[in-house]
């Protein structure tokens, strides 16, 4: 029917001929495929239609593995139709493939412009709980600290789990955890730690009892009064005075005055928990302490406390030799006067140690970030990464301004300085920084991506 576009025609070159008969075939199979297409979507749609639907079958019945290989053929490479994309993040959980759970729910939320907090609170529980048991004891810690952020009852298994850590740090961290959620009660484990060997596990678990108010747990307590290290026979005696025992206060006061500095430093901070007054006398004594440390140890507690009369026998240690002493001596006064103290620890800015420096900047920034600023800047730019995680610590404390600065030290090179500054945004930001925070699930660190998942929880737990 066609061969007539063939036959030379006056006026028309036989080339043009081909042409147009080639266009004509063209058009011909190009209005074929789209019939095609639209006689067949029909049956494609409901194709994927009918595999989702076996897939959420399956995924009911816990055949995770077989939901798993329908919600491929239905997502391939794309995000799949809706509802696909969320139900593989579901499966991936159940399987424990904690990275392709991540890399799907990252995909699946910044298709849809917003977050699942549900999910997402699964998802970084889960995200914490594969590091649970991390052969390095710095990933533990930032997975045990990361529960401590987040709290809930999820957290709670994993905080039991980590109570029989291998490392001492980390076994003191889980029981801080369990006493911060009140879940002091709710584990034997917890309670057989008194009898740890390492005495900083021992000190935790006495102030958890200590706080718990149960005084069905003093004779339980009352034999470490007589422990071998000082700094637990002080927990022991707070522990004690908290749950209504008062005079057990003076033997644990004797051991502020014990010969080690390191001895006399851990028990002020133990005794400084307690809402006591006659605490205040050893504090203010401490300030004049031959040794750094401790000196620092009080002015920080009096600060924490508001005792009257801090403030002037903070000042002067404004001029200690030590820069540690002068820093915290004037983070102090801010806690203490707020902008009125502004004034005096402003000359500090020009400190010789630039993590004195971050400090002092940190805490003037509510107050005058026009001073601030430029020593923010520096520090966030030192060539030393302790130096930028100092900075990012401290801001941790400065409220809604310190914001943009923290932000800023996400995108560190480092890991450490990364860590610091997320964990402070989980303090002082908002729901609003969840989303900023949400890409950092996949870094590749794990102690970043784990220290992510807790200040993502922190924050949704602050948002509702």
């Amino acid at each position: 029917m066609v061969s007539y576009l063939y036959q030379p025609v006056a006026g028309v070159s036989r080339t043009a001929v081909k042409t147009w008969a080639r266009i004509w075939l063209l058009l011909r199979q190009t209005a074929m495929t789209v019939l095609a297409c639209v006689w067949l979507s029909p049956s494609i749609a409901n194709s994927a239609a009918d595999s989702l639907d076996e897939a959420r079958a399956a995924y009911q019945h816990q055949k995770y593995e077989q939901a798993l290989k329908l919600l491929d053929t239905v997502i391939g490479n794309g995000v799949g139709p809706p509802g696909a994309l969320d139900l593989r993040v579901r499966t991936y959980l159940k399987l424990d493939q904690t990275e392709k759970a991540v890399a799907d729910y990252l995909r699946w939320a910044d298709h849809r412009g917003k977050d699942d907090t549900v999910l997402l609170r699964e998802l970084t529980i889960q995200v914490v709980g594969a590091s649970i048991g991390d052969m390095r004891e710095q990933v533990r810690g930032a997975a045990v600290t990361a529960l401590k952020e987040m709290g809930g009852a999820q957290a709670l298994p994993l905080l039991e789990k980590a109570l029989a850590d291998q490392s001492g740090l980390v076994r003191a961290l889980a029981v801080e955890g369990m006493a911060k959620h009140g879940h002091v009660d709710r584990s034997k484990r917890l309670r057989e730690l008194l009898h740890d060997p390492a005495a900083l596990v021992r000190v935790a678990v006495l102030r958890a009892l200590g706080e718990s108010g149960n005084r069905g747990l003093i004779p339980e307590i009352e034999p470490f009064l007589r422990d071998e290290q000082p700094r637990v026979k002080a927990a022991a005696g707070a522990a004690l005075v908290a749950l209504g025992r008062s005079e057990a206060l003076a033997g644990a006061l004797e051991l502020v005055k014990h010969p080690k500095p390191d001895e006399r430093a851990a028990v002020l901070s133990i005794l400084g928990h307690l809402q006591d007054r006659r605490v205040a006398p050893s504090l203010f004594n401490a300030l004049s302490d031959r040794e750094a440390a401790v000196r620092a140890t009080a002015a920080g507690i009096l600060a924490d406390r508001k005792e009257v009369g801090a403030s002037a026998a903070i000042t002067p240690l404004l001029k200690d030799p030590v820069p540690l002493v002068r820093g915290i001596a004037a983070t102090g006064l801010i806690k203490l006067q707020g902008k009125m103290a502004a004034s005096l620890i402003e000359p500090l800015l020009q400190e010789s140690v630039p993590a004195v420096r971050a400090e002092v900047a940190a805490a003037l920034l509510p107050f005058n970030p026009a001073s601030a600023d430029p020593v923010l800047h520096e520090a966030m730019n030192s060539s030393d990464p302790g130096v930028r995680s100092a900075v990012a610590k401290h801001l941790g404390q400065a409220g809604t301004p310190a914001i943009p600065y923290l932000l800023d030290l996400l995108h560190d090179q480092t890991p450490r300085p990364r860590i610091s500054a997320i964990r402070a945004l989980g303090h002082v930001g908002t729901i609003k920084q969840v989303a900023l925070l949400r890409p950092i699930l996949g870094d590749p660190d794990v102690a970043v991506r784990v220290t992510a998942a807790g200040a993502i929880g922190r924050l949704l737990n602050r948002g509702g």
